[in-house]
């Protein structure tokens, strides 16, 4: 299911511009594992996608191929340390389309009661320098935003 909705934004991709590259998260965070949701324009994922990996043609991949390498982007340019010293696991558990947007649902789990993470947050930065990610996270203490930028990639948070 995840890698058709995936496949499905090559296809229907509107080749149109715009002039603000922001994306739009919400997690939340209980006492072993971060869950949430990022919301991106489509044209500009497929686009990051594309320039990130130049040996492949991204419209001639299949949806599983496309489903590998969105993973193995998003492992990369988002990642989750807990407690000052585990890198936790990406897992996306869904995926979705709008007419202009691209979503997914992630979770991170840790062995570990989560006291602290640190958040590195590069998705889309290779292609759009002017890009934001703000990244909403709720846990027991309340909620707490960034905005990551190209010169502030990480954020700290404590619970």
């Amino acid at each position: 299911m995840i890698r058709i909705l995936l496949f499905c934004c090559l296809l229907c991709v509107d080749v149109g511009a715009h002039g603000l590259h922001l994306s739009i998260g919400k997690a939340e965070v209980t006492e072993t594992a971060i869950t949430g949701k990022m919301t991106f324009n489509k044209l500009d994922f497929v686009e990051a996608l594309d320039q990130w990996n130049e040996q492949v043609q991204i419209y001639e991949l299949t949806p599983e191929d496309f489903e590998r390498l969105t993973l193995k982007y998003m492992k990369r340019h988002f990642k989750v340390e807990a407690n000052g010293s585990a890198d936790l696991k990406l897992e996306i558990t869904s995926a979705g389309q709008g007419k202009e947007t691209l979503w997914m649902a992630f979770r991170f789990a840790s062995e570990d009661t989560l006291k602290t993470i640190k958040v590195e947050h590069r998705v889309l930065f290779g292609a759009f320098p002017d890009q934001g990610n703000v990244l909403e996270v709720k846990s027991k203490k309340g909620k707490e935003s960034h905005l990551f930028r190209v010169d502030s990639q990480t954020a700290v948070f404590e619970f």
